[in-house]
């Protein structure tokens, strides 16, 4: 029986070669695939085909460029995926930047910036990730899933895997800001999650000569200096050696945008700006927050608040709570 489909690979006609060979790298690492025209079904209308390869994976792979921007089967099928609540993983294989249409569902996103060779290294980055997502819950109600203490410790240590390979990179980098940014410029390595709806393009990352080293702390980062103060990053998960505690800057649509764990206490892999409307530490339009990581639990209890509703979920390694936000009680059995 063929596997079900884990990453819709979402490209451009003049990219087909490009796709077919991170297809067959995905699937060397197990990571099984659904690619147009390959799975397309012989006599069946096209879109509907792509819409259902679309709904039966849960990791959604845009391989950007020139001529993906200029494809309007692109775009549609980035729409969908982001409706369906996918993970998204955009994969630069070009030096350029998304158009209007895509930059509101990717510009947030941490890319993989994959033209230079050997593209293999980013195909492994990429397969990392794929492999240490973990798919958005829909948000029609709740949803109970408390697997066994083996499925969660085999589901740590992949993501532990996928963290390991970009935190040298994004620590070298500085955080990326919102704003304009030159269609020549070079854009930090960072870590790859699923996008977050965003109104505008990453800034300008720090030159490489002007890079912070890994080992040196980040500036400080307080509520007293707005100005000062960077856009959140989509989760704590993708930077397990932040330094805490955190303080950032929500967007409007960052509160609106994202699957969320827990409350008051939330798994860091929750979307931050999201628990922070939930837990009342920011409004609907955004705003500053200071975070902070604490110990996981054995259970996470989700509740609808401010506009916001979270899920519940078994035993996560890593928590994370607002500063000015209570604490909840320890779960009962």
């Amino acid at each position: 029986m063929t596997p079900a489909p884990t990453a819709f690979i979402s490209h451009a006609a003049d990219d087909a070669a490009t796709a077919a060979e991170l297809c067959r790298h995905l699937e060397s690492r197990g990571i099984h695939c659904w690619i147009a025209p390959r799975d397309v079904t012989p006599g069946r209308e096209y879109a509907a085909e792509i819409l259902s390869g679309i709904e039966s994976c849960s990791a959604f792979v845009l391989l950007l460029s020139g001529h993906s921007n200029e494809s309007l089967f692109v775009h549609r099928e980035v729409e969908r995926a982001t409706s369906k609540g996918k993970a998204i993983f955009p994969v630069r294989i070009e030096n350029v930047l998304p158009d209007r249409e895509l930059e509101l569902f990717i510009s947030s996103a941490h890319w993989i910036d994959a033209w230079e060779p050997p593209q293999s290294n980013q195909w492994e980055r990429l397969a990392q990730a794929i492999r240490g997502a973990r798919p958005t819950s829909t948000p029609a109600g709740l949803q109970r899933h408390t697997p066994p203490a083996s499925a969660n410790r085999a589901r740590n240590q992949r993501f532990a895997a996928a963290v390991g390979v970009v935190v040298v990179a994004i620590l070298a980098g500085s955080w990326i800001m919102r704003g304009e940014r030159t269609p020549d410029a070079a854009p930090a390595e960072g870590g790859v999650t699923p996008a977050r709806v965003a109104p505008t393009l990453p800034q300008e990352t720090v030159p490489a000569t002007s890079a912070r080293r890994a080992s040196e702390p980040p500036p400080a980062r307080t509520a007293d200096a707005p100005d000062a103060i960077g856009p959140c990053p989509q989760n704590l998960a993708i930077n397990p050696d932040l330094p805490m505690p955190f303080s950032c800057r929500c967007s409007a649509e960052a509160t609106r945008d994202g699957a969320v764990w827990g409350t008051d206490l939330y798994t860091t892999d929750s979307s931050l700006c999201r628990a922070a409307r939930h837990a009342g530490a920011v409004s609907p339009d955004g705003g500053p927050i200071t975070v902070e990581r604490v110990a996981g639990r054995d259970l996470y209890i989700g509740t609808a608040r401010n506009g916001v509703t979270t899920n519940d979920y078994g035993t996560y390694s890593d928590s994370l709570h607002f500063a000015g936000t209570p604490q909840p009680p320890d779960p009962g059995p």
